[in-house]
């Protein structure tokens, strides 16, 4: 019960000191990132975008190099499907090749398959 008392009142468990803010953990993590991410990581951690979310978290994962989360090799990570930057040979490169249609599947498909 100690250490959830601790970890209500504030307090990392063990050593006693304050625990950061989530500002200033996000200002200590922008720090460590490198500059052309700072607007993504922004848009992510204020929930502006979950596409800014997936992508500064895989590139968080590998480090901030785009090509390693193309090569990403965690086919278990429940970001593995949706990951940026992926080949263009899958469909995806990290952007939607168009925009999602509003009309029903099958004009889509049809589309797709040239049969317009």
């Amino acid at each position: 019960m100690r250490l959830r008392y601790a970890a209500v009142q504030g307090y990392e468990a063990g050593n006693g000191e304050m625990m950061k803010t989530r500002e200033e953990q996000i200002a200590e993590r922008r720090k460590q990132m490198p500059r052309s991410y700072r607007a993504n990581y922004d848009r992510a951690v204020k929930g502006k975008s979950l596409r800014a979310a997936i992508n500064a978290q895989c590139l968080e994962c590998v480090c901030w190099v785009t090509k390693e989360v193309r090569l990403c090799t965690d086919l278990a990570c429940p970001l593995y499907a949706v990951r940026p930057y992926q080949s263009s040979q899958n469909g995806r490169d990290g952007q939607d090749t168009e925009p999602e249609s509003t009309n029903s599947g099958h004009q889509g498909i049809d589309r797709a398959e040239g049969n317009l």
